[in-house]
Parts: C-alpha cells; structure tokens; sequence
C-alpha cells in the first residue's frame, strides 16, 4: 500500500510566505490546490493554530500539498513544527480529512494540541484574510 503523502498547511507554510521552511516546502513538494477542513482557527501570536472539529459549521482554509520525499520531508517539518520539542511542543501531527474541488483527501495536518479557552479565534478561518494579505 503506498503511504500517504498529502500535507495541508494553513499558516506560515502557505505560498504566500517566504521563509525558509516554506521555500523548502515548496521546492520539495507538489501543490495540489486551495482546500479546507472542519474546525476552528486560532491567533497564538506570529503563527496560528488550528483545532479538527466536525461541527460542519466552521472551516479552516489552507493549502494541500503532495511530499516528493516523505520521510526527510515530514522529519524537517516536524522540527519546524516542535513536534518532539520538549519545551515548544504545542501542535501534533495527524491525518484528517481535508475538501477541495469536491474531492476529499486524508491529508497530514499539523493541529494545535493545548486549550484553547483564552485564545482568540480567527473568524472565518483563513490566516491570509486575518493579516489582511
């Protein structure tokens, strides 16, 4: 069975951005199309989090990708993401289903793991709107 290879991003891994991790996603991936899943998005600051809900009623726009090289791919943006960081370990990695074009794929998302009470929600649920670019 081939292993899944679609990522979703929906912060500072989009296009838009310039950075060197999203220059490296960028070289080292395919980009499928704009697309979305259920839940809710968060302002933590200089990036956003996001948190799966199938409340059907609240959506988190992004992008999806495909990774050309999988496992060297995934371990480089785990770091980025502090997914074994001891101290900044605030987002996990897990497959859900993201929609775009009418076409449901199982994508990798790196979703906001902690409480969320005090945060402030980014209404509409797209990072690019929210900065306004």
């Amino acid at each position: 069975m081939e292993k899944n290879t679609y990522l979703f991003v929906y912060g500072t891994l989009m296009s838009h951005f310039k950075t060197p991790i999203a220059n490296y996603l960028r070289e080292n991936s395919n980009y499928i199309g704009k697309g979305y899943f259920h839940g809710l998005l968060y302002d933590l600051g200089n990036y956003p989090g996001a948190v799966y809900k199938e409340d059907k009623t609240k959506k988190v726009y992004g992008e999806i990708y495909t990774l050309k090289d999988f496992m060297n791919s995934i371990k480089i943006l785990d770091d980025y993401e502090g997914i074994n960081d001891p101290v900044f370990n605030i987002y996990k990695r897990e497959i859900i289903k993201v929609f775009s074009n009418n076409t449901e794929y199982e994508c990798y998302t790196y979703l906001y793991k902690n409480a969320t009470n005090k945060l402030k929600i980014i209404d509409g649920g797209n990072y690019l709107l929210y900065l306004n670019i």
